[in-house]
């Protein structure tokens, strides 16, 4: 199952790009945030059904699975079941340029946690797997504390299932996307802003993807990538940041090898 997530930036004119992206990555799956192009066309180059996300306006799901059955749908996110197995959660969280930004992510987090659980518990399965527009870095509270999404970037340590602190036992994610941070890979991040605030790194990865452990034998590790070529179209501008004739985002895609644990 190859899995593509990407921010599009409410480009009216993307499509080709997706589709581009979709072949030369053999995607079967695809989750959009911000998607304003037209969806059925897409669907149709692609020969992929769109899935169920009544209630989630800002998430557009896509794909040639057939076994998909829609579960919770929130504002912000939506969770798709996959194989009666898989639990996959696209999200768009609140940006940083809203006021109380924080405050409202850990509010929607809180949620998708919740819906999650119930979920696995009914499925009996904690194949749970979470991707999209985390807005904010995956050292940042939503991402990292133990009472968020717990996403840890060591799966050795991931593997111990849970945390516990004052007593309470805090589930764990694993976070991949800690290996793609700086410049030993290229591009360096899913996002740049040059901010004049005192502590600015430039280039962050708010489009992330976080699995549980469970997942470690099933996950493809090498298939983990941020995409930056579509064709022969260059997704960076001149100074090798997100051209914006794109979007400000770029995608990210990988694979779960399904049947491997």
């Amino acid at each position: 199952m190859r899995v593509m997530f990407w921010n599009t930036h409410k480009n009216v004119s993307i499509n080709q790009i997706i589709c581009k992206i979709a072949r030369e990555k053999d995607i079967d799956i695809i989750f959009l945030a911000e998607y304003d192009d037209n969806i059925q066309s897409l669907a149709g180059a692609l020969d992929m059904q769109s899935y169920f996300t009544l209630g989630c306006d800002r998430i557009k799901v896509m794909g040639r699975i057939k076994s998909v059955e829609p579960g919770p749908q929130g504002t912000r996110y939506s969770i798709q079941i996959i194989d009666n197995k898989y639990i996959l959660c696209a999200l768009h969280l609140p940006s940083q340029m809203s006021s109380g930004h924080q405050e409202r992510r850990n509010i929607v987090i809180q949620t998708i946690l919740n819906d999650l659980q119930d979920i696995e518990k009914k499925l009996g399965s904690k194949r749970s797997i979470l991707l999209g527009d985390f807005n904010e870095d995956p050292y940042e509270d939503g991402c990292l504390s133990a009472v968020n999404f717990h996403g840890l970037p060591c799966l050795n340590d991931a593997l111990k299932i849970y945390r516990k602190i004052e007593g309470r036992q805090f589930e764990m994610f694993y976070n991949p996307m800690w290996n793609l941070f700086g410049d030993f890979n290229s591009p360096p991040g899913t996002y740049y802003y040059a901010g004049s605030n005192p502590k600015c790194s430039y280039w962050h990865i708010f489009d992330q993807v976080m699995i549980r452990a469970c997942l470690k034998s099933e996950f493809v590790k090498s298939s983990l990538e941020i995409i930056s070529k579509a064709g022969e179209k260059d997704l960076l501008d001149i100074k090798g940041y997100p051209d914006i004739k794109y979007s400000d985002h770029l995608p990210i895609v990988f694979q779960i090898r399904e049947g491997q644990s």
